[in-house]
């Protein structure tokens, strides 16, 4: 049962849907038809035993959300699954939209949730068109990073490790700027009667000290840069 129309578009997509509803053949005829005979749709096949139809279309005149509309009007349904995800590596609202943002271009995913404050994503998709790694892989390509939820317990001592690391991190980035702030103030008319040692003013002493702050402690800030600049986005 394929109905496929003459003319491809050089930008045809493919889709794999999953069906409820249908009782025998002549449903899938029905879809298949229905389906076929939309604007952009080159070719439509449904399989019964699989309950799925496949789908090739033009993105550019008729996407996946019309797909299931046009399924939906013909009196079946479409089948969505949902996961949900701890995201790491957000530090603004900025971040959690953008993220919500990728993901909802993305072909296969119908709806994203991103909370900030509890670091998760609910991603509702079409499976057969995108799974969790490839949405994981996705978030991954934009500077974040997901993984499948864990229990309470296992985010709670992974956040807990994660708080303890950052909080190292900002120990020794704040012993390694300190001389570095104490030469500053001996810049400025108004702290010039603090004494500042000779060494804190060398400026072979000062790369030392910031070298590790800017390209070790501070990479993740670079990594985070590149990746929002090629993705032609921007973030903090």
């Amino acid at each position: 049962m394929d109905k496929t129309k003459t003319t491809a578009s050089p930008n045809e997509q493919q889709a794999t849907v999953q069906i409820t509803g249908m009782t025998c053949s002549a449903c899938a005829t029905r879809i298949e038809k229905g389906l076929s005979r939309m604007d952009g749709v080159s070719r439509a096949n449904v399989n019964l035993a699989l309950e799925q139809a496949t789908v090739g279309f033009d993105p550019t005149v008729s996407g996946l959300p019309q797909i299931e509309d046009k399924i939906r009007s013909l009196g079946y349904d479409t089948i969505k699954e949902s996961a949900d995800f701890d995201i790491s590596g957000m530090t603004c609202a900025a971040c959690s939209s953008r993220i919500e943002k990728v993901l909802s271009r993305t072909p296969g995913i119908a709806a994203v949730n991103v909370n900030l404050a509890l670091e998760t994503a609910h991603v509702e998709y079409t499976p057969g068109n995108i799974s969790p790694r490839e949405i994981m892989e996705k978030v991954s390509s934009i500077g974040y990073k997901a993984s499948l939820k864990e229990d309470r317990k296992d985010h709670v001592d992974r956040r807990g490790k994660e708080i303890q690391h950052k909080k190292w991190k900002w120990i020794i980035s704040a012993i390694l700027s300190f001389p570095l702030l104490w030469a500053m103030a001996g810049h400025f008319s108004f702290t010039g009667w603090i004494p500042t040692p000779d060494i804190f003013m060398n400026p072979w002493f000062q790369l030392v000290l910031a070298t590790p702050v800017q390209f070790i402690i501070g990479w993740q800030f670079y990594v985070g840069a590149y990746k929002a600049l090629r993705n032609r986005s921007a973030n903090m």
